[in-house]
Protein backbone atom coordinates (compact mmCIF):
# COMPACT_ATOMS: atom_id res chain seq x y z
CA UNK A 1 0.00 0.00 0.00
CA UNK A 2 1.51 3.44 -0.68
CA UNK A 3 0.39 6.60 0.74
CA UNK A 4 -1.95 9.49 -0.94
CA UNK A 5 -0.55 11.53 -3.48
CA UNK A 6 -2.63 14.50 -3.41
CA UNK A 7 -0.98 17.75 -2.83
CA UNK A 8 -0.17 19.70 0.46
CA UNK A 9 1.57 22.93 0.67
CA UNK A 10 3.99 23.60 3.54
CA UNK A 11 2.83 26.67 3.97
CA UNK A 12 -0.93 26.04 4.99
CA UNK A 13 -1.85 22.24 5.70
CA UNK A 14 -4.92 21.22 4.76
CA UNK A 15 -7.78 20.32 7.61
CA UNK A 16 -7.62 16.67 6.14
CA UNK A 17 -4.14 16.55 5.99
CA UNK A 18 -3.88 17.95 9.81
CA UNK A 19 -6.72 15.27 10.61
CA UNK A 20 -5.00 12.47 8.89
CA UNK A 21 -1.48 13.22 10.90
CA UNK A 22 -3.74 12.70 14.09
CA UNK A 23 -4.75 9.75 13.14
CA UNK A 24 -2.18 7.73 11.24
CA UNK A 25 0.63 9.22 13.00
CA UNK A 26 2.57 10.30 9.86
CA UNK A 27 1.81 12.00 6.68
CA UNK A 28 3.83 13.23 3.18
CA UNK A 29 4.16 16.81 2.05
CA UNK A 30 5.50 16.84 -1.61
CA UNK A 31 7.83 19.46 -2.74
CA UNK A 32 8.64 21.78 0.78
CA UNK A 33 12.08 22.66 -1.01
CA UNK A 34 12.39 23.92 -3.87
CA UNK A 35 14.99 22.43 -6.85
CA UNK A 36 17.88 24.94 -5.80
CA UNK A 37 17.26 23.95 -1.96
CA UNK A 38 17.60 20.92 -2.67
CA UNK A 39 20.82 20.84 -4.91
CA UNK A 40 22.31 23.24 -1.98
CA UNK A 41 21.39 20.85 1.24
CA UNK A 42 22.43 17.73 -0.71
CA UNK A 43 25.79 19.14 -1.49
CA UNK A 44 25.94 20.48 1.87
CA UNK A 45 25.00 16.96 3.55
CA UNK A 46 27.70 15.23 1.15
CA UNK A 47 30.32 17.57 2.98
CA UNK A 48 29.24 16.62 5.70
CA UNK A 49 29.28 13.50 4.91
CA UNK A 50 32.97 13.44 3.57
CA UNK A 51 34.21 16.02 6.65
CA UNK A 52 33.04 13.93 9.32
CA UNK A 53 33.13 10.60 8.82
CA UNK A 54 29.84 8.55 9.04
CA UNK A 55 28.35 6.97 11.89
CA UNK A 56 27.29 3.57 10.84
CA UNK A 57 23.55 2.00 12.54
CA UNK A 58 24.36 -1.75 12.09
CA UNK A 59 26.49 -4.21 13.23
CA UNK A 60 29.57 -3.31 11.46
CA UNK A 61 30.96 -1.92 8.30
CA UNK A 62 29.62 -5.28 6.71
CA UNK A 63 26.27 -5.02 7.87
CA UNK A 64 24.75 -1.54 7.91
CA UNK A 65 21.44 -0.48 7.86
CA UNK A 66 22.23 3.41 7.78
CA UNK A 67 25.11 5.76 7.97
CA UNK A 68 24.97 9.28 9.39
CA UNK A 69 26.37 12.27 10.61
CA UNK A 70 24.96 13.31 14.21
CA UNK A 71 23.95 17.12 14.92
CA UNK A 72 24.95 18.14 11.38
CA UNK A 73 23.43 21.77 11.50
CA UNK A 74 25.90 22.49 14.39
CA UNK A 75 28.49 21.02 11.57
CA UNK A 76 27.37 22.85 8.49
CA UNK A 77 25.93 26.56 8.08
CA UNK A 78 23.79 25.22 5.15
CA UNK A 79 21.88 22.21 7.71
CA UNK A 80 21.82 24.77 9.97
CA UNK A 81 19.48 26.55 7.31
CA UNK A 82 17.64 22.99 6.70
CA UNK A 83 17.21 22.70 9.96
CA UNK A 84 15.55 26.17 10.72
CA UNK A 85 13.74 25.81 7.24
CA UNK A 86 10.64 27.94 7.72
CA UNK A 87 8.40 26.01 5.68
CA UNK A 88 9.70 22.71 7.65
CA UNK A 89 9.19 24.78 10.97
CA UNK A 90 5.67 25.71 10.06
CA UNK A 91 4.25 22.85 8.83
CA UNK A 92 6.01 20.71 12.08
CA UNK A 93 4.04 23.70 14.82
CA UNK A 94 0.52 22.96 12.59
CA UNK A 95 0.82 19.11 13.09
CA UNK A 96 2.22 19.03 16.62
CA UNK A 97 -0.19 22.21 17.61
CA UNK A 98 1.79 22.95 20.23
CA UNK A 99 5.41 25.03 20.58
CA UNK A 100 8.66 22.87 19.28
CA UNK A 101 12.26 23.02 20.14
CA UNK A 102 15.02 21.50 17.51
CA UNK A 103 16.33 18.99 19.27
CA UNK A 104 18.47 17.05 16.47
CA UNK A 105 19.47 16.65 12.55
CA UNK A 106 20.87 13.65 11.04
CA UNK A 107 21.96 13.62 7.63
CA UNK A 108 21.14 9.92 6.68
CA UNK A 109 22.35 7.67 3.96
CA UNK A 110 21.93 4.33 2.74
CA UNK A 111 24.57 4.02 0.16
CA UNK A 112 24.03 2.47 -3.46
CA UNK A 113 24.74 -1.47 -4.10
CA UNK A 114 27.65 -0.35 -5.86
CA UNK A 115 29.17 0.98 -2.74
CA UNK A 116 27.46 -1.15 -0.38
CA UNK A 117 25.13 -3.72 0.22
CA UNK A 118 22.74 -2.65 2.91
CA UNK A 119 20.14 -4.13 4.81
CA UNK A 120 16.53 -2.33 6.04
CA UNK A 121 16.16 -0.40 8.48
CA UNK A 122 14.59 -2.31 11.61
CA UNK A 123 11.19 -1.52 12.41
CA UNK A 124 11.20 0.75 15.77
CA UNK A 125 9.83 3.90 16.83
CA UNK A 126 12.12 7.23 17.76
CA UNK A 127 10.52 7.28 21.69
CA UNK A 128 12.59 4.43 22.36
CA UNK A 129 16.20 5.87 21.86
CA UNK A 130 15.49 10.06 23.04
CA UNK A 131 17.06 10.59 26.14
CA UNK A 132 13.69 12.68 27.00
CA UNK A 133 10.95 13.41 28.90
CA UNK A 134 7.72 14.74 27.57
CA UNK A 135 7.48 13.91 24.38
CA UNK A 136 3.82 13.68 23.50
CA UNK A 137 3.73 16.14 20.60
CA UNK A 138 7.54 15.22 19.37
CA UNK A 139 7.72 14.47 15.84
CA UNK A 140 10.60 13.84 12.71
CA UNK A 141 10.96 15.37 9.74
CA UNK A 142 12.08 13.37 7.02
CA UNK A 143 13.45 15.13 4.01
CA UNK A 144 14.34 13.80 0.89
CA UNK A 145 16.99 15.24 -0.88
CA UNK A 146 17.36 12.74 -3.73
CA UNK A 147 14.14 10.63 -4.96
CA UNK A 148 13.50 7.74 -2.75
CA UNK A 149 11.51 5.27 -5.10
CA UNK A 150 10.38 2.01 -3.23
CA UNK A 151 13.67 0.51 -4.61
CA UNK A 152 15.83 2.71 -2.66
CA UNK A 153 14.76 2.19 0.79
CA UNK A 154 11.84 4.64 1.49
CA UNK A 155 10.55 4.57 4.68
CA UNK A 156 6.76 2.59 5.60
CA UNK A 157 4.72 3.20 8.66
CA UNK A 158 2.41 1.41 10.70
CA UNK A 159 -0.99 3.98 10.40
CA UNK A 160 -1.91 4.52 13.99
CA UNK A 161 0.26 3.07 16.09
CA UNK A 162 1.18 6.41 17.93
CA UNK A 163 -1.64 5.48 19.91
CA UNK A 164 -0.78 2.14 21.18
CA UNK A 165 -1.14 2.46 25.17
CA UNK A 166 2.09 2.43 26.85
CA UNK A 167 1.82 -1.47 27.62
CA UNK A 168 2.68 -2.15 23.70
CA UNK A 169 5.76 0.69 24.01
CA UNK A 170 8.88 0.84 25.34
CA UNK A 171 8.90 4.03 26.07
CA UNK A 172 12.44 4.59 27.11
CA UNK A 173 16.20 2.80 26.95
CA UNK A 174 19.48 3.54 28.83
CA UNK A 175 21.16 1.37 26.55
CA UNK A 176 20.73 -0.50 23.41
CA UNK A 177 21.70 -3.63 24.64
CA UNK A 178 18.01 -3.20 26.70
CA UNK A 179 16.43 -2.67 22.81
CA UNK A 180 13.16 -4.59 22.53
CA UNK A 181 11.61 -5.85 19.53
CA UNK A 182 8.76 -4.16 18.49
CA UNK A 183 6.57 -7.53 17.75
CA UNK A 184 7.87 -8.71 21.44
CA UNK A 185 6.12 -5.66 23.35
CA UNK A 186 3.10 -5.52 20.82
CA UNK A 187 1.41 -8.61 20.32
CA UNK A 188 -0.61 -7.68 17.39
CA UNK A 189 2.02 -5.75 15.66
CA UNK A 190 2.48 -8.28 12.92
CA UNK A 191 -1.25 -8.13 11.48
CA UNK A 192 -0.94 -4.42 10.92
CA UNK A 193 -1.62 -2.52 7.89
CA UNK A 194 1.40 -0.75 6.65
CA UNK A 195 1.71 2.19 4.22
CA UNK A 196 4.84 2.74 2.01
CA UNK A 197 6.18 6.33 1.45
CA UNK A 198 7.99 6.91 -1.56
CA UNK A 199 9.44 10.49 -1.78
CA UNK A 200 10.40 12.85 -4.69
CA UNK A 201 13.40 15.10 -3.78
CA UNK A 202 12.16 18.19 -1.95
CA UNK A 203 9.42 16.24 0.11
CA UNK A 204 8.87 15.93 3.59
CA UNK A 205 7.85 12.66 5.48
CA UNK A 206 6.60 14.18 9.14
CA UNK A 207 6.02 11.15 11.20
CA UNK A 208 5.43 11.13 15.10
CA UNK A 209 8.30 9.90 17.75
CA UNK A 210 5.74 6.87 18.45
CA UNK A 211 5.03 6.08 15.04
CA UNK A 212 6.37 2.63 14.11
CA UNK A 213 8.20 2.60 11.06
CA UNK A 214 11.24 1.27 8.88
CA UNK A 215 12.89 0.96 5.80
CA UNK A 216 14.03 -1.21 3.16
CA UNK A 217 17.45 -1.88 1.50
CA UNK A 218 18.45 0.32 -0.91
CA UNK A 219 18.45 -1.75 -4.26
CA UNK A 220 19.88 0.91 -6.39
CA UNK A 221 22.85 1.95 -7.67
CA UNK A 222 22.16 5.07 -6.18
CA UNK A 223 22.70 6.36 -2.90
CA UNK A 224 19.60 7.35 -0.67
CA UNK A 225 20.34 10.43 0.85
CA UNK A 226 17.71 12.53 3.37
CA UNK A 227 18.13 14.11 6.39
CA UNK A 228 16.02 13.53 9.87
CA UNK A 229 15.39 16.62 12.49
CA UNK A 230 13.48 15.94 15.71
CA UNK A 231 11.52 18.80 16.91
CA UNK A 232 10.88 17.82 20.58
CA UNK A 233 7.93 19.40 23.01
CA UNK A 234 9.38 22.79 23.71
CA UNK A 235 8.88 21.55 27.78
CA UNK A 236 10.73 18.30 26.95
CA UNK A 237 13.24 17.55 29.80
CA UNK A 238 16.46 15.61 29.57
CA UNK A 239 15.98 11.84 30.62
CA UNK A 240 19.76 9.91 30.84
CA UNK A 241 19.59 7.11 27.80
CA UNK A 242 21.16 6.67 25.11
CA UNK A 243 23.15 8.74 22.01
CA UNK A 244 23.15 11.80 24.81
CA UNK A 245 26.47 12.47 25.08
CA UNK A 246 25.84 16.01 24.15
CA UNK A 247 23.72 17.22 26.67
CA UNK A 248 24.78 14.29 29.69
CA UNK A 249 26.74 17.00 31.64
CA UNK A 250 22.52 18.34 32.17
CA UNK A 251 20.93 17.16 35.39
CA UNK A 252 17.95 14.74 34.95
CA UNK A 253 14.85 16.68 34.77
CA UNK A 254 16.40 19.66 33.37
CA UNK A 255 15.10 21.29 30.60
CA UNK A 256 16.51 21.41 27.03
CA UNK A 257 15.87 25.63 26.96
CA UNK A 258 19.11 27.02 25.69
CA UNK A 259 20.81 27.96 22.24
CA UNK A 260 21.26 24.76 21.34
CA UNK A 261 17.88 24.26 21.60
CA UNK A 262 15.75 26.87 19.67
CA UNK A 263 12.13 27.15 19.64
CA UNK A 264 10.73 27.00 16.28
Amino acid sequence: MTARTDPITADVLTDEAYRYYRENGFVRVPQVLSASEVARFRAASEEAMAQHGPEIWGAGEDTVQVHFVAQAWLKHEALRDLALHPAVTRAAKRLAGAPLRLYSTDVLLKPGRRTLTTLPTLAHDDETGLPLDGLDRTLTAWIALVDVPVESGCLSYVPGSHLRGTAHRQTHMTSFAEHRAISDIWPDYAWQPRITVPLKAGDVAFHHCRTVHMAGPNLTDSPRLGHGIVFMDAEATYRPGTEDAHISHMAPGAPLDNENFPLV
